[in-house]
């Protein structure tokens, strides 16, 4: 069914996705540029090269320990399975979730790749869930820390960065306490059912109320089953957390390097500023549903780093904006046209 489902997927869409993402921003860049795209077209010319491989560096590093978290869950069901293929996996997922509304497509094409890489659904499924579990309480816990340690710059900054910092990290936490409460506590569950999905049918923002009922029970059940694995083998659960540590690290850290490279005027003692403003902007992306989070990425930089000057923030954003995004969606398509892993036996059904 994976892979049926996977070859009757209309190419279309994702050509019309793509295309809405370079439309995007392509505009969002224009917009902030305004008058200033020779200033911004020089600073972006006279990047540093030695920045720039760096930056390539790190966001490819990114990968690798996004395939390295993915070989962690996935030898507890395919004990020879290589961090060649987490890598494979991980850009496979990077490169559907980038194409896709909501990024609502990666963890299918996940769930088919793994398929072919001896590892049956059900079980991808649940790699796939503990993955998600601990990205989630990784990015809370981490954002949580940085925006404790830069209150004071957060208050600083003004009342738009401060609500939009509030706001995401809220959204998230609320979401991520909602799974974790839902998963530990049936009432609760019969709760989120009985009470909160059913009002949102009656005001019609949820339309079918059974149908959502049975995906939520379902969902919460796979929910508490992976959960349960994760906090019987601590052992994983903190190499999990740390890889994940990792990875919002070096995410975080590209609006900085991006500004190493371009000269800007900034140095170590901001790091951490610029790592939470970061953490805000991908708080926020978690729910735009535009492919690629286009527009709204942008936007976010713009706002809140706007202390740099216009010329800087702009060049500073078109550099972050590739390394962060574009570089992975390059480097994810060539995967997927040179990659083998589609074509090989597909796993048991079990």
């Amino acid at each position: 069914m994976i892979e049926r489902g996977i070859k009757m997927t209309d190419k279309k869409s994702y050509l019309i996705n793509t295309l809405i993402i370079i439309t995007i921003g392509g505009l969002s860049l224009y917009f902030s540029v305004g008058k200033e795209i020779k200033n911004v077209a020089k600073s972006v010319l006279k990047a540093k090269p030695l920045w720039l491989l760096w930056l390539a560096f790190i966001m490819l590093l990114y990968y690798i320990m996004d395939g390295l978290l993915t070989k962690l869950f996935a030898k507890r069901y395919k004990k020879d399975y290589s961090l060649r293929q987490g890598f494979v996996n991980g850009l496979i997922g990077t490169l559907f979730s980038d194409l896709t509304p909501s990024s609502s497509g990666g963890q299918f094409a996940q769930v088919y790749l793994f398929n072919h890489q001896g590892i049956p659904p059900t079980s991808a499924s649940g790699i796939l869930l503990m993955c998600f579990i601990s990205y989630q309480i990784v990015m809370v816990l981490f954002t949580a820390v940085i925006m404790l340690l830069q209150l004071s710059y957060f208050m600083h900054e003004g009342l738009d960065v401060t609500m939009m910092a509030l706001v995401g990290f809220a959204i998230n936490f609320i979401v991520t306490s909602a799974l974790i409460l839902g998963a530990l506590s049936k009432s609760f569950q019969n709760f989120l059912i009985k009470h909160v999905i059913f009002f949102l049918s009656k005001i019609r923002i949820v339309k079918n109320y059974d149908a959502t009922r049975f995906k939520i029970e379902d969902y919460f059940t796979s929910f508490r089953a992976e959960l349960k694995k994760l906090f019987q083998h601590k052992n994983l659960l903190f190499k999990a957390c740390l890889i994940n540590t990792i990875k919002l690290t070096i995410m975080y850290s590209t609006p900085f390097f991006a500004c190493k490279a371009l000269s800007i005027n900034v140095h170590a003692s901001q790091f951490l500023n610029f790592l939470a403003l970061a953490s805000i902007i991908n708080l926020i992306n978690t729910f735009l549903p535009i492919p690629g989070a286009s527009g709204g990425s942008e936007g976010c930089y713009m706002i809140l780093f706007n202390f740099l000057g216009h010329v800087n923030t702009t060049s500073s954003m078109m550099l972050w904006r590739f390394f962060s995004f574009y570089f992975g969606l390059i480097l994810s398509f060539i995967v997927f046209l040179t990659s083998k892993e589609m074509k090989q036996k597909r796993a048991p059904e079990r």
